[in-house]
């Protein structure tokens, strides 16, 4: 297994790396956010409480096992055998990944703190592309677990005539990377700016996105480009593509609304950013 030290570290950065677009939208208690770092470090650290539970020891140790754990801080990934044999790389990537979100955090913070309006065309282009970059990178994330869970990456190497785990680990980024692109140009000139920041609305045309993404590149394509045994109705890369189209439009939107003189300044509510701003 990796180090706990890199599990806690990469659990807490998710959580942070999470919280970007809501800590960019809304206005929160800036001194309770510290609490996410040791929430997110014990969320990741969950499947090893194998050593040290007094009891139901093998079955927690076979959770430990299965690859849902993937879903705490990408602790399957983690505890790959070609992750656990670059035991100090693992903790100092785990660091350096760790200083990132929050770093990213802390922008996030300052620019809520400024509370930016896109007036001009250059500045609507900066929140288009922070927007997207956001989106595709957490879609991403979300894709890679969907993928994980089902040891998909052998079959999607496949597509390139390979069997490789990294190959497959690869591909999936790259397609993340160019599903975040499309669905931010859907989102961005299907909708008119009310739709556009309400995530809700968005979440909503990221899954019809997914579920059409999924009916044209996985039933038959898929099956004939692999030559592999894919059933026609493969449920489990509908549902990895459809929660990448979900998370990408919440974020998306979530995220243009930080730029927003519509968006309201917390999450339910109606109260909407100071006259002076949106002047």
């Amino acid at each position: 297994m990796a180090p706990a030290i890199a599990h806690f570290l990469l659990g807490a950065a998710c959580v942070l790396t999470a919280a970007v677009p809501v800590v960019l939208r809304y206005e929160f208690d800036r001194e309770h956010a510290l609490w996410l770092i040791p929430l997110g470090g014990v969320w990741g650290l969950i499947p090893d409480a194998h050593h040290i539970a007094p009891v139901f020891v093998e079955p927690l140790y076979a959770f430990h096992s299965s690859l849902w754990v993937e879903l705490f801080g990408f602790h399957y990934t983690l505890d790959r055998p070609a992750v656990r044999a670059q035991y100090e790389a693992s903790v100092f990537g785990a660091i350096t990944v760790f200083l990132i979100a929050i770093a990213g955090f802390w922008v996030a913070g300052r620019i809520r703190r400024v509370g930016p309006v896109a007036r001009r065309p250059r500045e609507h282009a900066v929140a288009i592309l922070l927007a997207t970059g956001l989106a595709s990178g957490l879609a991403t994330l979300a894709l890679w677990i969907g993928v994980s869970v089902q040891d998909g990456f052998p079959l999607a190497a496949s597509l390139v005539g390979s069997s490789s785990v990294l190959v497959g680990g690869l591909l999936t980024l790259l397609a993340g990377g160019t599903l975040g692109v499309l669905c931010a140009g859907l989102l961005e000139f299907s909708l008119s700016e009310p739709l556009r920041i309400n995530p809700a609305s968005t979440a909503g045309v990221g899954l019809a996105f997914g579920v059409g993404v999924w009916l044209l590149a996985v039933p038959v394509p898929l099956a004939v480009i692999t030559g592999s045994n894919v059933p026609l109705l493969h449920f489990g890369s509908l549902a990895a593509v459809a929660g990448y189209g979900v998370v990408c439009g919440t974020v998306y939107a979530l995220v243009r609304g930080a730029f927003s003189p519509r968006a309201p300044v917390r999450p339910g509510s109606t109260v909407r950013r100071p006259s002076h701003e949106s002047n």
